[in-house]
């Protein structure tokens, strides 16, 4: 039976011409110590992804980009679709633990020197994804077209607008006018739906070629010459499914507990509204509120943009092939001492907007 099974499907692969990809996918190999379960982050980041997709594409169905609509749209698909709040509460609570995961996956790399020769373009490939991760949190912010969505859109244009030279322009060419309104949602849209989807796969099929060419980083006390290979199907796919199981029945359940909030419909004369920051955006806030007025470049673009570049130009900067952070004691303490600093502005920004005044 099993025989007659197996001849059925690869005939039926043969029919779809899919016969030569699986008989590739067969012939990939992935080390051992890649497959163990203190090293998935990369793997859960890409369920989440997934889930980020399906749930979008869902949530697209019964949405209007238009203000007097896209409010209603969204309404509408949280109390009278089936399952409406729960998918949006899916959508809303994966990127915020995408981001955090993407930022743990990054540290994890740094600490063990995953970034070294041959993999330096591993990481800068992954920089990237991460780097368009929040582009989609800021253009899915305004869709909803609430209080918090349009509020918080218009801070970051007028953040957007202090870089030198192209501030203005970039202000023009995302609002298509002087003003937030329909024309702004509908590129949002476009951008967010479409455009930064396929920026985002392209991003990731590069970063999944330079891991194929280069290979998870052995562990710190490996050896890349004598780490033992397994066949990637079935191994990492049934694990990748497990996974992807786990983390959608989780965040349903999650999402159906405590559902996404929604807010009061936007009003553009409403002026006394103001939006609290996101808590991955905390430390620039702070940042923006110390460097004011002709100084507010250095908060927007001096800073962000220099540590951006030092993050992207670390595997160039570095080229000590010691990759345990207890002989790269240099490294580690400047990365502390970053850390520690946009720990620092982030407590003070939380404070600032979230905290209690003590009487």
């Amino acid at each position: 039976m099993n025989n007659i099974n197996r001849k059925r499907s690869e005939k039926l692969l043969e029919q779809l011409a899919l016969n030569g990809i699986i008989a590739w996918l067969r012939g990939l190999e992935v080390h051992r110590d890649g497959l163990t379960w203190n090293r998935f982050s990369g793997s859960l980041a890409l369920v989440l992804v997934v889930l980020l997709f399906l749930s979008g594409a869902f949530m697209t169905f019964y949405y209007s980009p238009a203000p007097g609509a896209a409010y209603d749209s969204v309404d509408y698909a949280l109390f009278s679709v089936p399952f409406g709040e729960m998918i949006r509460g899916v959508h809303s609570y994966a990127w915020n633990i995408l981001l955090v995961l993407m930022g743990l996956h990054l540290s994890r790399a740094f600490i063990c020197g995953a970034y070294k020769a041959p993999r330096q373009l591993v990481w800068v490939s992954g920089v990237f994804v991460m780097l368009v991760v929040p582009a989609f949190i800021i253009t899915g912010d305004l869709l909803p077209w609430d209080q918090k969505g349009y509020w918080s859109t218009h801070v970051r244009t007028g953040i957007i607008s202090s870089v030198p030279l192209i501030g203005d322009f970039l202000v023009r060419l995302l609002q298509g006018g002087p003003l937030t309104g329909i024309v702004t949602l509908t590129r949002f849209y476009v951008l967010h739906v479409i455009f930064l989807p396929i920026v985002l796969v392209i991003l990731i099929i590069v970063h999944f070629h330079f891991l194929y060419q280069r290979g998870i980083s052995a562990p710190l006390s490996g050896d890349d010459a004598v780490r033992e290979k397994v066949p990637f199907l079935p191994n990492l796919v049934n694990r990748w499914l497990v996974l992807f199981l786990l983390v959608t029945l989780t965040l349903g359940l999650i999402a159906w507990i405590w559902p996404a909030p929604l807010g009061n419909p936007a009003d553009p004369t409403d002026t006394s509204y103001l939006p609290k920051p996101e808590w991955w955006v905390l430390f620039l806030n702070k940042l923006v509120a110390i460097f004011t007025g002709s100084l507010m470049v250095i908060a927007t673009v001096i800073i962000p943009g220099a540590l951006v570049g030092l993050i992207i130009a670390l595997p160039f900067l570095d080229r000590s092939p010691e990759r345990h952070p207890t002989r790269r004691k240099k490294m580690m303490l400047v990365a502390a001492i970053i850390a520690a600093v946009l720990m620092g502005l982030s407590i003070m920004g939380y404070i600032e907007h979230f905290g209690t005044p003590h009487p």
